[in-house]
């Protein structure tokens, strides 16, 4: 909770102006855990309402995002939610938005030291905007010939550490470009390729 506490005083994108960053789920794995899932940023209505990063907040992306966890069988207590970006402002004409580029490397400071406490076998992006974040992180962006998301959902980077596994943005938007089907399909991996991270980094 500490790097959301410390980010609440962040000036680097909306300077003189109120942020909100929810907290991290209490659900959450203390310590170490094996997954850390990044989604692209908190909403309004889920976080507004309960006041963490959570797929047990009542909207349609936490919804779906709930049903491809279980559907993996994955252990609640071995993961962590974040955000490729942690707040959105406080303003009374906001609306659900992207990033911009600049949000997303802003944040990528309190990525960092998300990524040094949690020390993931496996970081799993959520959606493009968080997988773009992750590749820029990396110095692995711009891309020659991978510009679009296509090219990356369902598939496996090995050449970074930890690894990253895009799966695709778990809203009714996510699913229209990505099947519903297609993306429990891309999810039920996620056991396999944790145990092969795991076993190369024993």
């Amino acid at each position: 909770n500490q790097v959301f506490l410390s980010a609440k005083g962040c000036q680097r994108c909306y300077p003189g102006k109120d942020t909100h960053i929810p907290l991290p789920d209490p659900k959450n794995s203390t310590g170490k855990s094996e997954i850390m899932f990044i989604n692209e940023r908190p909403g309004r209505i889920g976080t507004g309402k309960s006041g963490y990063v959570s797929f047990d907040n009542d909207d349609p992306s936490a919804n779906f995002f709930k049903e491809c966890f279980e559907a993996a069988g994955l252990d609640r207590e071995s993961v962590f939610i974040t955000n490729a970006c942690l707040c959105h402002p406080i303003d009374a004409g906001y609306t659900d938005s992207q990033p911009t580029v600049a949000e997303l490397t802003n944040c990528h400071h309190w990525l960092r030291e998300q990524i040094e406490v949690v020390q993931p076998s496996l970081i799993v992006t959520v959606g493009w905007t968080a997988l773009q974040s992750m590749l820029r992180y990396e110095g692995l962006w711009p891309t020659t010939g991978r510009k679009t998301f296509g090219a990356w959902v369902g598939r496996t980077i090995r050449t970074t550490s930890p690894w990253i596994y895009a799966v695709a943005h778990t809203s009714r938007k996510g699913r229209a470009n990505r099947s519903a089907e297609l993306q429990v399909s891309d999810w039920i991996k996620i056991p396999q390729i944790l145990e092969q991270a795991n076993h190369l980094h024993q």
